[in-house]
């Protein structure tokens, strides 16, 4: 499909899961992956993050830094739409560190895009690793 003489850019779902969260004595693991739509390419990955939207920025943040080299453009979904604001806001006051570094990833991207969806497919391919690696749960 072309829109005003441009290919349409490929979506690029995120997700991140955390286990044990809701459980302050057990240690908590962070998951991030990513979907590209319409390729069957997905990847995952376990980050140190603690908070959920830490784990969503370095979901978004693992898609960009994995794809960079191998897509020419491409529009990074995310369902988190607080993460979505915040990065794509002109400014933000004392953004996390996670963030800033979101915010320049954008910044030095300009072939990258960002943009919020309720209903997310890269979620259970993040479900399905941490299942998998994961018996015990």
């Amino acid at each position: 499909m072309r829109l005003f003489g441009r290919a349409k850019s490929p979506k690029v779902y995120v997700d991140a899961k955390i286990l044990n969260m809701h459980d302050p004595s057990l240690h908590r693991e962070a998951y991030v992956g990513y979907v590209v739509e319409g390729s069957g390419r997905r990847n995952v990955k376990k980050v140190e993050a603690e908070e959920s939207d830490d784990a969503e920025v370095l979901a978004v943040l693992f898609a960009i830094d994995d794809l960079k080299g191998s897509m020419a453009r491409f529009t990074v979904v995310c369902d988190h739409e607080s993460v979505v604001s915040e990065a794509n806001r002109d400014e933000v006051k004392n953004p996390s560190r996670f963030m800033e570094s979101l915010r320049e990833a954008l910044r030095e991207n300009p072939s990258v895009s960002l943009e919020a969806l309720q209903a997310n497919p890269a979620h259970g391919v993040v479900t399905e690793f941490v299942n998998r690696t994961n018996p015990r749960l």
